[in-house]
């Protein structure tokens, strides 16, 4: 074997130290990647963080935003391996979520930990994939490794979230490696690289994303093969593509379970499935303005986001200012001195470029195009932009590969006409750019916003000079080509990193977010399979899916019945408003907490925000006839708890600077004290919880506000006596409030996770179906089929129906049921191909009720009821996979053992 020197070495060890630093925080000091959106705003942990504790600005989709691989692994260490997984939303296949080579490492690591050590291989495969491939067109380590660094750190989010697209990202390089390999050499072995390398891009389960890097693969192909075919023949193109196809057969065996699934995953909103998007989505050519310089429309990291209506995350395209110079460079001069091989790849890469810029950024005809050719997979069509990240960052390698060139080199042409080539194309480019960044300009002057974002570009600003003064001092004999390769490598890291180190959050060992006493009351009162559901982010869906709690929303997209409930409810909670993508159901305040909806999904709990108002009957205050400063003197009033107890008082307060104010309810023996801030020149209703349901009527209340606040600032309203004037929230309906303070758990009697109902309304329609939800009777015992059972429309006054027992387990539910008479069993677990049911041991019709469930029919009497979960076709999955891994050794040997005759 070859012996590898320490210069083989260098650049491995630098691309690997480049990723610890990246990622030190979570790898090394007990850190982990947890996302803002769990540490901030959020009552059950900001009561329970230390004083101190603080987070990086990150962005609200984190980099754990699959965290529910951690459950899975859990699952499978403790030999529960099952293929529904439960944990969020009334369950979803485990094989809906694909199988991501890089979650693997759930496997092994802790939950806290995994996250960063997923975004650190992502980061570090993206950068090694990149550097094969350069290495692989002839070009120098330096060269390679420049050019892996700017696409493992690029703006598509490679290294940055834990985004299904960022794993096909990270495998794309690896793609047109084996391509460039097959092209070299087609020989049966080399279908197995490329094969694998697609097949684990499907199993990433992002296809909209796979589809525009096979697009550009192909693209790529199509020029490399013509510049094949002229040297070496036809003969050679024909071989290529007989290995190709072989490639594509074996791609199709080894994910032949996510390919055969893929038509059920993506009819129930597969993730890179948007039913939203219509027509073109592109970001529009203002947002190329990012490549170079990401704060220049603002985003989580740098800034809040303020030009435009996109998600950043999608939006932002950012390849470095310094990679975006040396792309034009190595492209220009890559056409100009290369060879012929070169010259095609050249312009291969160029075509890369092109395809993702203008179908992510320009859109138009191509754009139109690509997304009949992406079909029912399609989505924004921002995500075309890792061709456009790829691309630039090959064309990189290209200029480090130009800018390190000996002189001595017979071919290489003067580096002084290259640059001003490269120039005059970048003018043209800028020119063609004038419009959008002149509408750019406007509206940043408007908002008065061109200072803060010069002052955060200047890192690219600096990049993109550092740059300059290197191909100065090449162009003056300067710099030896070694030194100029280095230097330039690091400064592609230091600008990228710049950007993508501050996105995901990273907090101490100390601070990291555990399960509260909320969430451990949670567990006390759920029953098995409720759920817990409430208002905007409290108690977090990916948060509750780590302290094993299920969460109706869930942070994953749900099927069109299940969305279509929350519809039912308020049409916005689905709406992707304000970036909110579809991912995240937005439940607002004041959502009805007592809609049958919450029952048919099983919510035994809802959570508030502790200073929100609880549901109940409101009982108005009295008008105030002036206003008082508790921090001057106390204020109290004398309140009477009103029919259905006491379940919160409603006190206005104002002030014209930042106060707080101290508020103690007392009534029948017990008592409660809440701290409440009160805003700069925001008057409002300000709601104080108190568990009093149970008070009888009349039962006095006492309330008192008091101030540590300096005099002067803060009003609350009194009467004419000086009493406080405050009103009150009945808990007069079947809702317990059963916890305050750092959140508020309302407890609902009617969810029910496995119900009887005596009666039916067909509806096969979907919407109209959860419209018919919504509408029914609070308690009433019917369903909402999509078949007739034969049961009556109105269930009857005197039914005796009971749910014996009811247990649930990896894949299966099972309940004893007794009925007097004919009756539908629903169970709130989401309907899926692959559920299976039986009544006493009989196989068993499953129906869709209520919209988005399962029922199953039953006769009078006793009886036990099973649903059983395996997915469709999981025996010819099986056996097509292990077809494929025989398929690959097979070629693998056969291939070995032809290069060995060859060499005999």
């Amino acid at each position: 074997m070859a012996k590898v020197t320490s210069a083989a070495r260098l650049p491995g060890l630098v691309a690997l130290g480049v990723v610890l630093f990246a990622f030190w925080p979570a790898l090394f000091a007990g850190g982990s990647l947890v996302s803002d959106d769990f540490a901030a705003l959020h009552p059950p942990f900001n009561s329970y963080l230390p004083i101190d504790f603080s987070y990086e600005p990150g962005q609200n989709d984190p980099i754990n935003v699959r965290a529910w691989w951690g459950s899975l692994a859990e699952q499978v260490r403790s030999g529960e391996i099952g293929w529904w997984n439960d944990d969020l939303a009334a369950g979803q296949p485990t094989l809906k979520g694909g199988l991501p080579v890089f979650s693997l490492a759930y496997l092994i690591a802790p939950v806290w930990f995994a996250p960063g050590l997923v975004a650190a291989l992502r980061t570090l495969t993206a950068i090694g994939l990149t550097y094969g491939l350069v290495r692989s067109l002839g070009m120098a380590r330096v060269s390679a490794l420049a050019s892996g660094l700017a696409f493992g750190f690029s703006g598509f989010m490679v290294g940055w979230m834990n985004y299904p697209h960022s794993s096909v990202a990270a495998l794309a390089p690896g793609l047109f490696w084996a391509i460039e390999a097959l092209l070299r050499r087609p020989t049966a072995s080399r279908a197995v690289p490329l094969g694998a390398v697609v097949a684990a891009m499907v199993w990433s389960n992002f296809p909209l994303v796979t589809i525009y890097v096979l697009l550009g693969a192909a693209a790529y192909t199509i020029i490399r093969l013509w510049s094949e075919c002229r040297a070496g023949g036809f003969r050679r193109i024909k071989k290529s593509v007989g290995v190709g196809a072989v490639a594509v057969l074996l791609a199709s065996l080894l994910a032949a379970p996510h390919l055969i699934g893929f038509s059920e995953y993506l009819g129930w909103a597969e993730t890179s499935h948007r039913l939203a998007d219509s027509g073109d989505s592109s970001a529009g050519p203002e947002y190329l303005l990012t490549a170079v310089a990401p704060a220049i429309w603002g985003s989580d990291a740098v800034g809040p986001a303020w030009f435009g209506d996109g998600n950043w995350t999608e939006f932002n395209f950012y390849a470095g200012a310094s990679v975006v110079l040396l792309a034009l460079l190595g492209l220009v001069a890559g056409m100009r001195d290369g060879d012929r091989r070169q010259r095609s790849v050249v312009l291969g890469v160029a075509s890369m470029v092109a395809l993702g810029v203008l179908v992510a950024f320009v859109g138009g005809p191509l754009g139109e195009l690509t997304r009949h050719l992406t079909g029912a997979a399609g989505g924004l069509m921002t995500r075309a932009k890792v061709l456009g990240s790829l691309g630039l960052a090959l064309g990189a390698a290209l200029g480090v590969e130009r800018l390190t060139r000996r002189k001595t080199d017979p071919h290489a042409s003067s580096l002084r006409v290259d640059v001003a080539i490269a120039s005059l194309v970048g003018l043209v480019l800028l020119a063609a750019l004038a419009p959008s960044t002149a509408h750019w300009y406007a509206v940043a002057r408007d908002n008065v916003l061109i200072e803060e974002i010069a002052a955060a570009s200047i890192n690219p600003l600096l990049a993109a000079s550092a740059v300059l003064v290197v191909i100065a001092a090449r162009l003056r004999g300067w710099m030896t080509g070694v030194a100029a390769g280095w230097t330039l490598v690091a400064i592609v890291a230091v600008e990228l990193l710049s950007f993508a180190m501050p996105v995901p959050t990273i907090v101490d060992s100390q601070e990291r977010l555990d399960a509260t006493p909320a969430h451990d009351v949670v567990r006390e009162l759920l029953d098995p399979g409720e759920r817990l559901s409430g208002e905007g982010r409290t108690f977090y869906p990916d948060t509750t899916s780590l302290f094993g709690i299920d969460d109706a929303r869930g942070q994953v997209l749900k099927s069109a019945g299940y969305q279509a409930l929350f519809r039912a409810v308020d049409p916005s909670i689905v709406e992707p408003v304000h970036g909110r993508p579809a991912t995240v159901p937005g439940i607002v305040e004041h959502t009805d907490v007592t809609s049958p909806v919450w029952d048919a999904m099983a919510v035994g709990l809802w959570a508030q925000l502790p200073d929100s108002r609880p549901p109940g009957t409101v009982v108005e205050p009295a008008a105030a006839a002036a206003a008082a400063d508790p921090a001057s003197a106390p204020l109290s009033a004398l309140l009477s708890s009103p029919v259905g107890g006491l379940r919160a008082v409603l006190l206005t307060a104002a002030s014209d600077v930042a106060a707080v104010m101290d508020v103690r309810i007392t009534a029948a023996g017990r008592q409660s004290t809440e701290r409440r801030s009160i805003m700069p020149d925001d008057a409002a209703e300000h709601s104080f919880a108190f568990p009093g349901e149970d008070l009888a009527v009349g039962t006095p209340v006492s309330v008192e506000v008091t101030s540590p606040s300096p005099q002067g600032g803060l009003l609350v309203g009194i009467d004419g006596a000086a009493s406080l004037v405050a009103g009150m929230v009945a808990g007069d309906d079947e809702l317990r409030l059963v916890r305050t303070g750092d959140v508020l758990l309302i407890e609902r009697p009617h969810a029910e996770f496995v119900r009887l109902a005596d009666a039916a309304h067909v509806e096969a329609d979907t919407q109209r179906a959860a419209e018919a939800v919504a509408a029914r009777p609070s308690g009433e015992r019917s369903a909402v089929v999509d078949s007739d059972l034969g049961l009556p429309a109105v269930p009857a006054q005197d039914a005796d129906l009971e749910v014996v027992s009811v247990a649930v387990g990896r894949d299966r539910v099972d309940a004893v049921v007794r009925a007097d008479r004919a009756a539908v069993v629903v169970a709130s677990v989401s309907g899926y191909p692959g559920w299976s049911a039986t009544v006493d041991g009989r196989d068993a019709e499953i129906v869709t009720a209520d919209a988005a469930f399962m029922g199953v029919a039953v006769p009078a009497g006793e009886h036990s009821v099973s649903l059983r979960f395996r997915p469709r076709h999981l025996g010819v999955s099986v056996a097509l996979v292990s077809v494929g891994l025989a398929f690959a050794v097979w070629l693998l040997l056969v291939g070995r053992g032809r290069e060995r005759r060859s060499t005999s």
